[in-house]
């Protein structure tokens, strides 16, 4: 009995240690089935923060403009008086690739006129440690603004609905593909900008027939000369206590177009250049700027821009007598001024005063009376002074609603006064221009008065 007592614990004893390892051995393939999922949970992890951590590198911001616009200018507008559109739509993709190095990318999505506005990389320096030098220096290259402030200034922010005309004029599509160097001490408010262009970015205008009348040619992505535009920029900032500060400036443009034509006429329509098809014909100018911020009455600020230089655009056209029109060099000046005030937390009134002479070498009463006879020795062809070398004057009033920090509601007038032109001996003006009224009515414009140009816009406008 004692030795039957002994086998049976003999043999449960052994039943137990296997059935203890058995348990061991399953726990411990579960123990390694865990360990498995967790590290393959690190792995989903790891794989998901570093993906994470590209997306909070990227930035997203844009706004969309919906507008109507009633028109009064009748010979640029005969059947279509006023309408509704999306003025801009933009969505800015900024992506941070690192410490100091910045990748910009903004297409425009307005209807029927999708387009790419900004494409550019900014690469700020790092290697300096310590000193005035510090954090100085930027490299900007791709497609982005020209230095200038008004075409800096974002149209999201600006406080009428398009810039001044002279801008318009001098700087169309406001971008251009080139590279820009920018120096901003940290401990001194001095900015100074130097870039170099293509050129030929926006389009420019050349002359294509006898009377003067011209077209523009718009060029994107590509240039077709070697010469370059060189642009410069400097602005310097006071502090001017509590009251308010001061901003001061100026910027410079030196560029060229490649001659079509082997003559270049000057703004006076009376002195002749000769020069070569292929060579460069200058377009050079110069600007100052202002602008004034003071924090009475709920803010105000006062600001503005003299630009005064040469333009240039292209002849080459030719006559039927085989005569070229000549390439056409233009003085010019304008400038703008605005006022801006708030008033309370929630709106804001904004006035501009525009002006720009195309053509400072003629006034109104030499439209279609002077005019180079050409020279046929040159072959070259005679041109007149036209309606293009007319000065206008724009008066904008805004009234601005800012519902909340993202939506603006705009209601903003522009009076547009043309310069007059002369009249003959008969008193009957030099230009008059006809046009069809929609009912099929004749009507026609006279440039020796100020006639109706005047825009009404209202906009309403979301940004994020």
């Amino acid at each position: 009995m004692k030795k039957l007592f002994l086998f049976t614990i003999l043999i449960l004893s052994f039943v137990i240690q296997a059935k203890s390892q058995s348990v061991e051995d399953s726990l411990k393939e579960q123990i390694g089935e865990i360990k498995d999922r967790i590290s393959g949970l690190d792995e989903r992890l790891l794989t998901s923060e570093s993906s994470l951590s590209k997306l909070t590198k990227i930035k997203l911001s844009g706004y969309i403009q919906a507008q109507y616009d009633n028109f009064e200018n009748k010979l640029s507008a005969p059947s279509l008086y006023n309408y509704f559109s999306i003025r801009r739509a933009r969505l800015k993709v900024t992506y941070e690739a690192a410490e100091g190095i910045k990748f910009v990318l903004q297409p425009d999505f307005a209807p029927g006129s999708l387009s790419l506005k900004d494409a550019y990389v900014v690469l700020n320096e790092q290697w300096i440690k310590s000193g005035i030098l510090k954090k100085t220096f930027s490299l900007w290259a791709g497609k982005f603004n020209r230095p200038n402030y008004e075409v800096e200034y974002s149209s999201s922010q600006r406080e009428v609905p398009e810039r001044s005309l002279i801008i318009r004029t001098l700087y169309p599509g406001e971008r251009a593909i080139g590279a820009k160097l920018e120096v901003t001490p940290e401990s001194i408010p001095l900015k100074i900008q130097l870039a170099i262009f293509n050129g030929n970015d926006g389009g420019f205008t050349q002359y294509s027939d006898t009377t003067g009348k011209s077209t523009s040619n718009t060029i994107e992505n590509k240039d077709y000369d070697n010469f370059k535009d060189y642009m410069a920029r400097a602005t310097y900032s006071f502090k001017l206590g509590s009251f308010g500060g001061l901003d001061i400036g100026a910027h410079a443009y030196f560029g060229s177009l490649k001659s079509s034509t082997n003559a270049t006429l000057r703004s006076d329509y009376k002195t002749i250049d000769s020069s070569k098809v292929g060579n460069s014909v200058s377009r050079n100018w110069f600007g100052g700027e202002f602008q004034f911020f003071a924090d009475v009455l709920g803010g105000m600020s006062l600001k503005g821009e003299y630009i005064t230089g040469n333009n240039a655009t292209l002849g080459g056209a030719k006559f039927a007598n085989g005569n070229l029109l000549p390439n056409f060099q233009n003085k010019f000046a304008g400038y703008y001024v605005y006022l801006i005030k708030n008033v309370g937390r929630k709106n804001q009134f904004a006035f501009r005063y525009d002006f720009y002479d195309p053509n400072t070498s003629v006034s109104g009463s030499d439209v279609n009376v002077l005019k180079f006879t050409g020279d046929n020795t040159m072959k070259i062809g005679a041109l007149k002074c036209t309606k293009a070398d007319l000065a206008y004057t724009t008066y904008t009033l805004a009234w601005h609603y800012y519902f909340d920090d993202n939506i603006r509601i705009t209601l903003a007038y522009s009076i547009v006064q043309n310069e007059k032109v002369g009249k003959n001996a008969s008193g009957t003006s030099n230009l008059i221009e006809t046009y069809t009224n929609p009912n099929g009515t004749p009507g026609t414009i006279d440039y020796s008065q100020i006639f109706r140009e005047n825009q009404l816009t209202l906009r309403l406008q979301a940004k994020f």
